[in-house]
């Protein structure tokens, strides 16, 4: 006999279906402005991976009397709006979605028991690994990989033997650990690839409310990689440099304002969780708070893309609770 679905195999089913639906959009407008073959196959692989999930999450919510979200569809992407986004973009963004959906996919897997939608997530968990394995690859092999920053190999083992480990030793901060200097690191280039879709799609806006609101973003993910940035210089730790992503001159947009609002909020959440990551890694009082402070920064942003998506009529509400009597 087969169990009703949980609140948390419903919560994960329709917000699995929502980002499918999203990104198959973004992946069918890469497909026809990707110019490089090897670019152009992980894209087109993603893209099946994409659709065959989003079939069985389908067929999961048929059989379950499911209403089946609206989510997004074709008339949320304009495929001859020409090439907005250059290739190095393309495959960052591959290897940031694929690295979310392993993530995501991972974290699903913990509270769900029904067999049919663990081996869904089990399946997809295994597929975003090979894929984030692929674009990892291609970028190393293209040169775009940007490395994090180097630090000695300890010559032997120690052991912390004041607390001011956690805070000042000596009258000065002590110095970074590899783990800190990772998750500085990797939000420098997240905010950098957040930063890049941005400034497209203020590009191809012209409706000023929407386009404030993408000015804003731009303007918190500048100020978020040069407070990282600052601590690496501080450190004397060579700064990261800048990965090879850019826009084109292209007006027109490739996607509603929909899908693209929604797709800013998406990277938002992805940001929250990276500090949020950041934060359980980060044991300098001084570090803990920068992390503190740039996801709040986030958080009041998101909620502000969440206003306007519920304005616009754009909001769908997930699954949820009885309401109480």
């Amino acid at each position: 006999m087969q169990m009703d679905l949980t609140a948390s195999e419903q919560g994960y089913l329709w917000s699995m279906y929502q980002s499918l639906s999203m990104n198959m959009c973004i992946l069918k407008y890469f497909d026809q402005i990707a110019e490089d073959e090897e670019v152009r196959e992980l894209n087109k692989e993603i893209l099946a991976c994409c659709l065959n999930t989003q079939l069985e999450i389908t067929t999961i919510m048929n059989n379950e009397e499911f209403p089946i979200p609206v989510a997004f569809t074709d008339q949320d992407v304009n495929l001859q709006a020409g090439k907005l986004f250059t290739e190095p973009l393309i495959l960052y963004y591959h290897w940031f979605v694929s690295k979310g959906n392993l993530n995501y996919s991972s974290i699903a897997l913990n509270t769900i028991a029904r067999e049919d939608v663990f081996a869904l997530f089990k399946r997809f968990n295994t597929e975003s690994l090979e894929l984030l394995d692929r674009a990892r690859i291609l970028l190393l092999e293209k040169g775009l990989w940007i490395r994090s920053p180097y630090i000695p190999i300890p010559s032997e083992v120690q052991f912390v033997q004041k607390q001011s480990y956690l805070t000042k030793w000596l009258g000065e901060h002590r110095p970074l650990t590899g783990q800190e200097i990772s998750m500085i690191f990797y939000n420098v280039l997240t905010n950098e690839l957040g930063l890049t879709v941005m400034k497209g799609f203020i590009q191809v806006t012209d409706d000023e409310p929407f386009k404030s609101y993408m000015i804003k973003g731009k303007e918190i993910a500048t100020k978020h990689m040069n407070t990282l940035s600052e601590i690496f210089q501080k450190e004397e730790i060579s700064t990261p440099g800048a990965w090879s992503v850019s826009t084109t001159s292209s007006k027109t947009a490739p996607f509603s304002t929909k899908l693209m609002i929604s797709l800013i909020n998406f990277l938002n959440t992805q940001g929250i969780a990276n500090y949020g990551v950041a934060l359980t890694s980060s044991m300098r009082s001084d570090i803990f708070r920068t992390f503190t402070s740039l996801m709040a920064d986030v958080a009041r942003y998101t909620e502000d893309g969440a206003n306007i998506m519920i304005e616009h009529g754009w909001f769908e509400s997930p699954p949820q609770a009885p309401k109480l009597t």
